[in-house]
């Protein structure tokens, strides 16, 4: 199974200003949180700043990990990554510079 990582920070422009509205919003999305650790689809979350931080999950696809993450929208922004583990992205690079100086 692919691991991905999210980086996700807030969408300043679709937060309200009314403090009780910010206070539902960030306890909506902190239980939406739990609910992805809880349930096993996120691996990790952690903190970078209050407004933004990462995931790790572990999924079938890309589109997977879009799926659980879709619902964070508009208020949070997602980027999300595939990550390479180590010696299979170090063989990769390493036989394709091999390739090219062969050449």
């Amino acid at each position: 199974m692919a691991r991905y990582m999210v980086f996700w920070s807030a969408n300043p422009s679709a937060w309200p200003t009314d403090p009780k509205e910010v206070l539902a919003a960030l306890e909506a999305a902190t239980g939406g949180g739990d609910q992805l650790l809880g349930g096993g689809a996120a691996k990790e979350i952690g903190w970078f700043t209050a407004q933004a931080g990462y995931s790790i999950h572990e999924a079938d696809s890309k589109e997977s990990v879009l799926g659980m993450v879709q619902g964070f929208f508009p208020f949070f922004t997602q980027d999300v990554r595939e990550i390479v583990p180590w010696e299979a992205g170090k063989n990769a690079i390493l036989d394709s510079a091999r390739q090219a100086a062969s050449r």
